[in-house]
């Protein structure tokens, strides 16, 4: 049985980083020192649904504060940083920086297609999972010469947290972390 589950995990990781590979060029990138860096979440859907029956849903949603918190503090002051912190300190091998650089030449645009917050059960937790789309541009224009599709990206399922933020944040930093190990695969 225990042969089973760890085979399992591992085919389960193997498709992950299959589907989580930069499709493209990204080796303009090399030598730059700073790199914008922008979130989209226009279209996101919170475990399938939209965002207004998740928090119709949610427990938390009775209280105004935290369901304008949701939409706003939540991502620029919680999730953004996490992934930002954690992408920061892998491509710092590289001696590059992302942020927010709007004259650096190129960007790296995170959009997000899915947000499943997980849910909290004690030991039987299900972890935050994030799903979109990294683009790679020269700033200022649309068109991106490189992609990476990421799919159910998600946290330990050690960090058992009631507060589907702060799973939210976890995953965002596991992002961060898988963004950068593909940057820094750039010879």
């Amino acid at each position: 049985m225990k042969k089973i589950i760890l085979l399992a995990a591992i085919l389960c990781s193997i498709t992950l980083l299959q589907a989580q590979k930069v499709k493209g060029d990204i080796s303009c990138l090399k030598g730059q020192k700073e790199i914008n860096l922008t979130f989209n979440y226009n279209g996101v859907t919170y475990d399938g649904d939209s965002e207004a029956k998740y928090l119709k849903e949610e427990d938390k949603a009775k209280d105004p504060e935290w369901k304008a918190a949701w939409t706003s503090s939540f991502r620029t002051d919680s999730w953004q940083p996490r992934l930002t912190e954690d992408l920061n300190k892998e491509i710092a091998k590289k001696g590059m920086e992302c942020g927010d650089f709007s004259n650096a030449t190129y960007t790296i645009s995170i959009q997000f297609k899915d947000i499943d917050p997980g849910s909290f059960a004690g030991p039987m937790s299900v972890p935050c999972k994030l799903s979109g789309v990294v683009s790679f541009v020269k700033t200022g224009e649309s068109t991106p010469f490189a992609t990476m599709e990421f799919k159910n990206v998600a946290h330990s399922g050690f960090f058992m947290n009631p507060q589907p933020e702060l799973r939210v944040a976890e995953s965002m930093s596991c992002l961060g972390e898988l963004v950068g190990k593909a940057v820094n695969k750039i010879k």
